[in-house]
């Protein structure tokens, strides 16, 4: 599914996500004496309760934006080009924003992993100027089922969202596998539509 329309702003934005891209390749092939890739989990509660995941919480409270930017701080000193924000739901963390922008503030790239449940317009914005580069939105099948929440039916919206509003890169994760009723359901989330109606 291509969740881009052409906007001069988004092509500006995207080359210019491409060249520090490349620069992080480049980085990495010079040298090999820095962390390439980082992950960081400001919040390990999550708004579902899928099935199959091992950091489901829904009681911990967002760890301390201090905490937060003093670990990205110490990434930065390490040398890390490309920093992803997952968790538990990324955007249940108040100070997010902050967040991005200081992994931005370093130079990297940064990244987010997200159930999608809470993007709207707005909070796309946000995003965008915070600076996030990045974000993984995971669907795993059609419908919701026992197994997991995040069905392209629900999710369906908010890719429109994205496709109309984010400046940033979008890509869909599906888990496929043990428990995941209807398998086939992946190759209709990677072409991007919901037979469902």
């Amino acid at each position: 599914m291509a969740l881009r329309n052409f906007r001069p702003k988004r092509s500006l934005i995207g080359a210019w996500r491409l060249a520090r891209e490349l620069g992080l390749v480049a980085k990495g092939l010079a040298s090999s004496d820095h962390v390439v890739q980082a992950h960081i989990i400001p919040m390990r509660r999550c708004n579902l309760d899928c099935g199959y995941c091992n950091e489901y919480d829904d009681v911990s409270k967002p760890v301390p934006v201090e905490t937060m930017l003093e670990r990205v701080d110490h990434l930065a000193r390490l040398g890390a080009s490309l920093i992803t924000i997952s968790g538990g739901e990324p955007l249940l963390h108040p100070e997010l924003d902050q967040i991005i922008a200081r992994i931005r503030h370093h130079g990297a790239i940064a990244g987010m992993i997200t159930n999608g449940y809470l993007l709207v317009p707005s909070r796309i914005q946000q995003l965008n100027e915070a600076g996030l580069d990045h974000l993984q939105i995971s669907i795993d099948n059609v419908t919701p089922d026992e197994v997991s929440k995040k069905s392209l039916k629900v999710l369906d919206k908010k890719l429109q969202m994205l496709a109309e509003h984010a400046d940033f890169h979008v890509n869909i994760n599906s888990v496929v596998g043990g428990g995941v009723r209807n398998p086939e359901d992946a190759y209709t989330i990677a072409r991007g539509r919901s037979n469902t109606g």
